[in-house]
């Protein structure tokens, strides 16, 4: 039997074995990360298109190339006609695209990201071009991405709540200041829209993406249609 002081050392030797034990568990705890979740990706639009390009310089606000640099904040519509409309259930564009829906987040809170790649063999610009959705409600952050530079383009925007914890989202993209090739995805590339919040127990990332619809300005007519028809308000970047 070891004598007392021994025995002393042997208990104050195991104790500090424990604590490092324990201490390199909780170190080397791996952080906590985010789930990111997505969608196969669909295809939608024409095979071929054809789009007008725009004349003017950046900053040249009284040009084709500026006809969204800035936008009006129309009266709000009560109720709004897209509540009236048949739910969108298949992507719908006006140009050759395919889309996926990425979410990055938790059961609390997340991004969701739309992320469109042009299909074709062509550039198009998408200055002017809109996008509406189905969502989750109460998004509180709206950002553009394009895997070229860009402009980072300030858009008319508008969140229409469904009532169920969703809603629908109309928006426009407002390019201003910087060239036609920093409004424009070549082949290959892709460009995207986010929106931030918690996600919808009753809408899953399938049905957001098949209720994407996307109009690119095709005719230099930038969509006005649409913005007046839903009332957007101009937000800045």
């Amino acid at each position: 039997m070891p004598r007392p002081n021994t025995l002393r050392v042997v208990l104050i030797e195991a104790a500090v074995a424990g604590l490092l034990v324990v201490g390199w568990q909780v170190g080397t705890t791996a952080p906590a990360v985010a789930d990111v979740t997505e969608t196969a990706s669909v295809s939608a639009g024409p095979n071929t298109f054809s789009q007008t390009q725009p004349t003017g310089n950046p900053s040249q606000y009284d040009s084709q190339l500026e006809r969204c640099h800035t936008g009006p904040s129309y009266p709000p519509i009560t109720p709004n006609p897209i509540l009236a409309e048949p739910l969108t259930t298949a992507v719908q564009s006006n140009l050759p695209i395919s889309v996926k829906v990425v979410f990055e987040g938790n059961q609390w809170y997340g991004t969701t990201k739309l992320v469109f790649t042009n299909r074709s063999a062509a550039s198009y610009h998408v200055d002017c071009a809109v996008i509406i959705f189905r969502g989750p409600s109460n998004a509180d952050q709206h950002y553009y991405f394009n895997s070229a530079p860009t402009g980072h383009p300030q858009s008319d925007y508008l969140e229409v709540k469904k009532g169920d914890g969703t809603s629908f989202y109309i928006v426009r993209l407002g390019f201003h200041d910087v060239p036609l090739a920093q409004r424009t995805t070549l082949p290959g590339g892709t460009f995207a829209w986010q929106i931030g919040g918690a996600p919808a127990a009753n809408l899953s990332l399938a049905q957001i993406r098949d209720s994407i619809r996307f109009y690119g300005d095709l005719n230099l007519a930038a969509n006005t249609g649409l913005v007046q028809k839903y009332a957007t308000q101009r937000l800045a970047n």
